[in-house]
């Protein structure tokens, strides 16, 4: 795991990245189930941001978060690694290719952020004692599990339908 100051620039260039795409005016789907959801949702000119600043498409993928989490972090984590997804395929500069030897690892260090953004968000705390809850092995074994099931889930997805 990197250090806390870098993760903290990290997490400096993803909030300056997410403000740059708000003025942008792209407006995003994570978070949505069903595409025909957002319809009306957002205008075509600027990107709405939520309570503290956060954009309207994080705040979306929080709730839903914090909506699997009563069923299990397992579950909070998988809604979140698609929900991100969703975000990073519209968005693929919120990678910080800088600080990352692939997009992977970009991908990882941009999950591990958001988790950390999540934890403030939801329990009202500060960051170190974010950084301390997302070191936790159980939350790491737990991270691995979803991560697991999600990659599971987009083999079956991608994978080509046989002839019958």
């Amino acid at each position: 795991m990197a250090s806390l100051n870098k993760q903290q620039k990290r997490a400096k260039r993803a909030k300056a990245k997410a403000k740059q795409i708000r003025v942008s005016g792209r407006a995003p789907l994570a978070g949505v189930n069903d595409p025909a959801e957002t319809d009306g949702l957002y205008d075509s000119y600027e990107l709405p941001e939520g309570e503290d600043g956060i954009p309207e498409n994080i705040l979306i993928m929080f709730s839903n978060m914090q909506m699997e989490e009563e069923q299990g972090r397992v579950n909070m984590l998988v809604s979140m690694l698609v929900s991100l997804s969703v975000i990073i395929s519209e968005e693929p500069d919120l990678l910080d290719m800088e600080n990352a030897d692939d997009e992977a690892m970009a991908a990882t260090h941009l999950a591990a952020d958001m988790l950390i953004d999540y934890r403030m968000w939801a329990d009202g705390i500060d960051r170190e004692a974010a950084q301390r809850w997302l070191e936790d092995p159980e939350v790491i074994k737990d991270f691995g599990t979803a991560l697991d099931s999600y990659r599971q889930a987009i083999d079956i997805v991608m994978e080509p339908k046989h002839a019958e």
